[in-house]
């Protein structure tokens, strides 16, 4: 995976697709994604861009608990560690470091989500830098974030 767009590209289509199992109902959160950046000790401080799409799993016909329920929430996350550069410098000094997990569904919500997601990478020299550069190495996760 050298080139973001074409991550990015992938990333869209892959946020498009509906998926089965979730949380039911309008309002649950069931599947969100959010963009973040910055420098992390588990990327040895490197610049990175996080893609993450989160799914509640409705997990009632498993659930012990009688007085309560928590759907399962999980993340698909792709990691892209870039090597340092000097346009790369101020990427942990910007006022946000992500783009707010969305929730809309897959439509014209989501697209319209994605669009502002997109303005905000716009809106910073240092983050268009990013999207230009090549990362050094990625990873795909899935993991269980409750």
């Amino acid at each position: 995976m050298d080139n973001v767009e074409t991550v990015w590209k992938a990333f869209r289509e892959f946020l498009a697709q509906p998926v089965g199992g979730l949380e039911p109902g309008p309002d649950s959160d069931a599947d969100g994604f959010i963009v973040q950046w910055g420098r992390y000790s588990w990327h040895d401080w490197l610049p990175s861009l996080s893609f993450t799409r989160q799914f509640a799993v409705d997990v009632r016909g498993t659930w012990t608990e009688t007085d309560w329920y928590q759907p399962e929430i999980w993340q698909v996350s792709l990691d892209l560690i870039f090597p340092d550069a000097p346009a790369l410098a101020d990427l942990d000094k910007l006022d946000v470091q992500d783009t707010g997990l969305d929730f809309s569904p897959p439509g014209p919500g989501r697209d319209h989500a994605i669009g502002e997601a997109e303005s905000e990478v716009q809106r910073y020299p240092t983050l268009q830098a990013l999207w230009a550069s090549t990362p050094a190495h990625s990873a795909v996760t899935l993991d269980r974030a409750d």
